[in-house]
């Protein structure tokens, strides 16, 4: 059975990434900032959706996977499991950047925003030049709504304890079972 992690990212750019990260890592540094923490406002919601069947949707709509976003420290303590882009074209001047935070292989956490794009503006990018987070997260939401996806947007609190009765009833039931 595959992880979470292996569902989400594809296997040989993750493994070329998991090799070449720290040396990227330290070329992006001196010229901005890699690390990204992400924050309520870019909360677009809950999507209740098998794994691979949202990341397959995410796909057949031209998202791609992000093979250079692998620094993202969410607000809800938990690590990011898959990150993807979405531009009008290759050289668009903004993209939207939606992370994903799956707490279990049924729900997915799904943050979002707009920002440059990192193959036509590179160190702006890199220096977190003119992020929209409202908007980004706002027109990823409307994304999901207008592609006939349920978006709970609970609040962080709200959200927390509905992960863990959830958690709780998927234990319990297969206890009793």
């Amino acid at each position: 059975m595959r992880t979470i992690v292996q569902t989400l990212q594809p296997d040989v750019p993750y493994r070329v990434r998991q090799r070449l990260g720290p040396w990227i890592t330290r070329f992006a540094r001196t010229l901005g900032q890699p690390e990204y923490r992400l924050r309520e406002t870019e909360y677009v919601g809950t999507v209740q959706q098998p794994l691979d069947e949202f990341t397959t949707a995410l796909k057949e709509h031209g998202f791609e996977w992000d093979p250079l976003a692998w620094y993202h420290q969410p607000p809800v303590g938990s690590e990011p499991n898959g990150s993807w882009t979405y531009r009008r074209g290759s050289l668009a001047d903004r993209q939207i950047h939606v992370i994903l935070i799956a707490h279990s292989a049924t729900y997915i956490d799904v943050f979002a925003h707009e920002e440059y794009n990192w193959l036509r503006h590179p160190i702006k990018h890199l220096r977190q030049v003119g992020i929209e987070r409202k908007a980004g997260s706002r027109e990823m939401r409307r994304w999901l709504k207008s592609h006939g996806m349920e978006v709970d947007a609970k609040s962080r609190p709200r959200r927390k304890i509905a992960h863990a009765l959830t958690d709780l009833y998927t234990n319990l039931e297969s206890v009793i079972k």
